[in-house]
């Protein structure tokens, strides 16, 4: 049996989500950020850069692209070198001579004329050993040490007083110049300087900061949902749309208009949330299916081609979405402001879904279904039209990303599915719109299979269960082998998604043929199956796996995955799936003697590769 072991991996990278860009210092050799009188100029950071600079451009210090977005600097960094998106005084890889450097000055390695002679020895760690008084101590050290800190007498990146050398986008912690919104978190403290005012993002959800999170939950009446606070349509749960009452309904569609719940007659407490119309044909003229922005758009559809053809969509104002994130209408260029204005963009609508209404299903065209149907916008292609006919739109443009994303190359507003009704939602922006939603890009592909899901340690593959594979799929930071590790939060994640397996809940306690609390859409195929068609079976919070929810689950033939859901030996031993019972099989006996994991909590990875290591009772697996 393979070791169930531990082992942690630490990340750590930078997207930020920052509010403003301050003003320029003006003494380099003081240690402490000074706001000047006229001119003003922009530091890439919160201190500016001090000495001598032209007063009437930007500095992007840290972050610039061309020579435009230098002039501001001080001490004579006027020059983008772009090969390190630094600006810089004199260009060190020229002959002596040739660096621009006046007469007993040198260019330093860092781009930064420096009397000649002058060096900065450092430790093995890369640490300078100067001990210095002034920042003209430290210049010729790596823009990285070139801030003193008189305290200690150490050149470090930025003190509390002086960020000149950080990005806009950065706080000073330890010495160091570090993301306000990592790109990874694994506690909410990691995202406590994340966001702003009224678009805070404090909380780690599924390694992302976010919006809320389970230890960081939303206002009253509003439930977390992918790290954002949305009010709920129907009944707190995995399905939206389901109801009890029209009071379930409220939040709905359009705030303005109340959905009704729809009963069957032979269940009065088993209801969906559907649209106030009295048929189909009201459809397009006053009714209000979608939440905003996407109640712009009401289009009827037979499938997903008709959503196409019609070029279904809104527009999604850019503009307005970003004066909200920095919590202004303006880009302070330090000596001259430039209005954010209104950018629009077409925000598709291609998939047909269906709404029940009275009782006929009618379709309508819809955003998304899943969240990998919203895609992201990218707002390179917008500056000029955030910034229309102003002469420094493109600096602007420059300064906004350096503000929103820092060095981060991908300059995108991100979002996710809302579900509205069963079956469709709404796209509306992550919890932290400048990064993707809990689930991250890539990675998943280097884990191992050597420890439960249950149990902290290294990341896992998607292939090492069934549960996993259902934690992956939400956040492949607990299955990259190089860079994530299965922490805590994938446990919690692996205990939501799959019937509370770790501990020791009962969302998965029974099998479909028996009555009693509502399962997971998780516990296996035929709950799925049962659960899509009816909600109510599945519903944490209200609902309940009725005889309804039975016999849906005894009729094998609307519900073929259902075939062998009774008896607790839904698959084989060869096959990773849910729990097996111990008297399924004389292999399975054997197996959960060893390992009770196995007939416990899942039957993963683990337990298949106990099976075929069995050839005396397993030997349908060798």
């Amino acid at each position: 049996m393979a070791t169930r072991m531990r082992n942690l991996l630490i990340i750590s990278c930078a997207v930020i989500l920052p509010l403003s860009v301050a003003l320029g210092a003006c003494d380099s050799d003081d240690t402490t950020a000074k706001v000047p009188t006229q001119p003003t100029t922009t530091g890439s950071g919160g201190s500016g850069t001090g000495g001598e600079g032209s007063g009437n451009g930007i500095c992007l210090l840290n972050n610039c692209q061309e020579d435009a977005h230098c002039e501001g600097c001080a001490d004579g960094r006027t020059t983008c070198l772009v090969a390190e998106n630094r600006c810089v005084a004199c260009d060190p890889t020229k002959p002596k001579g040739q660096q621009g450097c006046k007469d007993g000055e040198e260019c330093s390695p860092f781009g930064l004329c420096v009397p000649e002679g002058i060096t900065c020895p450092t430790d093995n760690d890369g640490n300078p050993t100067v001990v210095c008084t002034k920042n003209k101590d430290c210049q010729a050290c790596s823009p990285m040490h070139q801030v003193c800190d008189t305290n200690t007498g150490k050149c470090q990146a930025c003190t509390d007083t002086n960020t000149q050398h950080c990005l806009a986008s950065d706080i000073c912690l330890d010495g160091k110049c570090s993301p306000k919104c990592p790109q990874s978190c694994d506690s909410d403290n990691d995202c406590s300087k994340c966001g702003g005012p009224g678009n805070e993002a404090h909380a780690c959800f599924n390694h992302k900061c976010a919006e809320c999170s389970d230890t960081w939950p939303c206002a009253a009446g509003m439930e977390c949902t992918q790290g954002v606070c949305t009010p709920p349509c129907g009944l707190p749960g995995p399905v939206a749309g389901t109801c009890t009452a029209e009071e379930d309904c409220k939040f709905c569609g359009d705030p303005n208009e109340t959905w009704k719940c729809k009963t069957p007659v032979n269940d009065p407490t088993h209801g969906n949330c559907v649209p106030p119309a009295n048929g189909c044909s009201d459809l397009g003229s006053n009714v209000v299916v979608l939440p905003p922005p996407y109640d712009q758009y009401t289009q009827s559809c037979s499938n997903d081609e008709d959503c196409l053809q019609a070029k279904a969509g809104i527009q999604y104002n850019v503009g307005l979405a970003l004066r909200d994130l920095i919590g202004s209408e303006e880009i302070d260029l330090g000596f001259y402001k430039i209005k954010i204005q209104d950018a629009n963009v077409e925000y598709k609508m291609p998939i047909c879904a269906s709404v029940e209404i009275a009782d006929k299903k009618c379709g309508i065209c819809v955003p998304c279904k899943e969240d990998a149907d919203c895609d992201p916008i990218n707002v390179d292609n917008l500056l000029l039209d955030l910034f229309k006919g102003d002469p420094l739109a493109t600096i602007a443009g420059a300064v906004l990303v350096d503000l929103l994303w820092g060095k981060n190359k991908d300059h995108n507003l991100n979002f996710w599915c809302q579900p509205v009704a069963a079956g469709y939602g709404a796209c509306l922006p992550c919890g932290n719109p400048l990064a993707p939603c809990g689930k991250n890009s890539g990675g998943g592909s280097g884990g191992s299979c050597d420890h439960d899901v249950c149990t902290e340690g290294t990341a896992l593959k998607a292939d090492c269960g069934d549960c996993a594979a259902k934690v992956c799929a939400q956040d492949s930071f607990c299955c990259d082998g190089q860079n994530g590790k299965w922490d805590k939060l994938c446990k919690d994640q692996a205990d939501q998604l799959c019937g509370n397996i770790c501990s020791g809940g009962n969302a998965c306690a029974h099998d479909p043929c028996t009555i009693g609390d509502a399962l997971l859409e998780s516990c296996n195929a035929c709950v799925k199956s049962v659960c899509t068609a009816d909600p109510f079976c599945c519903n944490q919070q209200n609902g309940s796996w009725d005889n309804l929810c039975k016999t849906a689950a005894e009729d094998t033939n609307t519900h073929p995955d259902c075939a062998n859901a009774c008896g607790g030996c839904i698959h084989d031993v060869c096959t990773t799936g849910p729990k097996l019972k111990a008297d399924c099989s004389p292999c399975a006996t054997e197996i959960c003697k060893g390992d009770s994991f196995c007939c416990d909590t899942e039957w993963d990875k683990l337990c298949v590769d106990a099976a075929k290591a069995n050839a005396t009772e397993c030997a349908s697996c060798t």
